[in-house]
């Protein structure tokens, strides 16, 4: 073969490697991770088959995913797309959720009442003037616990803490916020 003939063979074997390995490191994830996902999707659905599908979609955005993006961090990129998810199948369904007329005529009303809705706004406008005033590091465990739904050890392979320093971290963050919160 000439040589553009030999570069064109090479080209396609690395094009079948790299698939290969994509495909095994696929496999793998659902392998690892697809039961305590289910697990994790169920909690904010309630059903099985919701959660079993949540978990399909995750999957299959991973498939269209380029591997170097999620290889350094797939479990978390995995339980972050799959809790989206489910967030959005909730929401969806809330929105689709038909009420009978004559059941709404029974029904109080379930908006707070002003003064009450003013007040937990401004809470809410409270603690989160609080967490701004924490250090950097404390904000960013309580936004990868709270917000991004991790666990110790995912944020402590994030971060580079121990777990031991996370559990830390995040347990003097919290205690500072209760303790301004209730002055």
């Amino acid at each position: 073969m000439n040589d553009v003939g030999d570069r064109g063979v090479r080209s396609v074997d690395r094009v079948s490697r790299v698939q290969q390995n994509h495909s095994e490191m696929i496999q793998d994830a659902i392998t690892l991770h697809e039961g305590s996902l289910v697990r994790y999707a169920q909690h904010f659905v309630g059903d099985l088959e919701a959660a079993r599908d949540i978990v399909q979609d995750t999957f299959l955005k991973l498939c269209k995913q380029e591997p170097g993006n999620v290889n350094p961090h797939l479990a978390k990129w995995l339980f972050t797309v799959t809790r989206n998810r489910a967030i959005d199948v909730c929401r969806k369904e809330n929105r689709m959720k038909l009420a009978q007329p004559e059941s709404l005529a029974e029904q109080p009303a379930r908006a707070p009442a002003p003064e009450q809705a003013l007040e937990k706004q401004e809470m809410a406008d409270s603690l989160l003037f609080q967490i701004r005033r924490l250090p950097d590091n404390q904000q960013e465990v309580l936004r990868l616990k709270f917000n991004g739904g991790l666990t110790y050890a995912e944020i402590a392979d994030v971060t580079g803490l121990s777990k031991t320093n996370v559990g830390f971290i995040l347990h003097t963050a919290i205690s500072k916020l209760r303790q301004r919160v209730t002055e």
